[in-house]
């Protein structure tokens, strides 16, 4: 009897500190920067499985809501961008942007996203809007998943030039979305996988962001490999309709100078090479800046409205060298 009186006071406690840590965790930590917390809400609130075959998740239209203290809509397409319709306007040259969180623009303001300022930067200050731009960016989505995207929906829009914006963790296998009651629910679950993951890189050799990024990229890597063959898969589909194609490489702002990853940026070099595709790396429009002036909170390094006027600027300036049919000289 004792041992069951015993057992009951430990369930309760625990219960008590589960209620309380929810509390704390609801009204203090889901502050709006809250990194972790915060792309669970986008996860929870924002998407749904997809039923494109490799897609995974997409964005459920027409939603909306406020991550990392930002206003996010997503239009009757599931994208993070104004309305555009299915046919192209006349005399528009149409560009889409396939990406991850960092082309959707994961906590910088709508006017700070990388494919909004390039927009502007194209079309300078021209009235007919001559220079369009489709952002099709999906948190925690890999070029796997954007290729399917594309080749399943995004074609049918026609563009004539694909941006294919990668960054590193474009490698990792496709996520699916597991069903966990409380870790779909509660903020104080959320929070306590979080501090676990940290202390086990921490102090249990789980490894470091540097060796994870990294172990990504052997011959083994399955993420690896379905990568380079969905790239393989999005080039002849380029080549085959006359779409301009080009590969958008984002540094990863931790670290720049030294850059860690250079001989990763040189395997995605290769990669658009060997399809005879252009590529650029952004890392020098950034490099000699400080890294954490380019993040868009103190502990969250994706790129702020700083790192997307660089990005834009170059990447605009790549594809007037590339295809200077479709982006004349100004």
């Amino acid at each position: 009897m004792r041992v069951l009186s015993a057992l009951a006071i430990v369930l309760i406690s625990i219960a008590i500190s589960f209620g309380l840590l929810e509390v704390y965790t609801r009204t203090v930590e889901s502050d709006g920067q809250n990194f972790d917390i915060e792309m669970w809400r986008y996860a929870k609130d924002l998407k749904r499985v997809s039923d494109i075959p490799g897609m995974g998740h997409e964005h459920v239209p027409g939603t909306g809501g406020v991550f990392m203290g930002v206003p996010v809509q997503i239009n009757s397409v599931g994208w993070r961008d104004d309305e555009h319709p299915l046919e192209k306007p006349a005399a528009t040259t149409r560009i889409m942007m396939l990406g991850d969180s960092l082309t959707f623009g994961w906590g910088a303001p709508a006017d700070g996203v990388t494919s909004h300022i390039l927009k502007q930067r194209l079309n300078g200050s021209a009235t007919d809007g001559g220079f369009e731009i489709l952002n099709t960016g999906i948190g925690n989505t890999n070029t796997a998943m954007q290729v399917a995207y594309f080749l399943a929906e995004g074609k049918a829009y026609k563009p004539d030039v694909v941006v294919l914006n990668y960054f590193i963790n474009d490698a990792e296998p496709t996520p699916s979305r597991k069903a966990n009651w409380l870790l779909n629910r509660s903020y104080a679950a959320v929070f306590l996988a979080s501090r676990f993951d940290t202390l086990m890189r921490s102090y249990f050799d789980r490894g470091s962001w540097l060796d994870y990024y990294r172990g990504l990229y052997t011959d083994d890597q399955p993420g690896w490999r379905e990568a380079r063959a969905a790239f393989g898969r999005l080039a002849a589909f380029c080549r085959e309709n006359n779409i301009a194609l080009m590969v958008a490489h984002y540094p990863e702002l931790h670290q720049l100078d030294p850059y860690p990853f250079a001989e990763i940026t040189q395997l995605i070099a290769d990669m658009a090479e060997s399809e005879g595709v252009p590529f650029i790396d952004l890392l020098p429009g950034v490099k000699d800046r400080q890294p954490t002036s380019l993040w868009v909170t103190p502990t969250d390094a994706h790129p702020n409205k700083l790192a997307a006027q660089s990005y834009s600027a170059q990447i605009a300036a790549a594809l007037r060298s590339h295809f200077p049919a479709l982006f004349p000289a100004q």
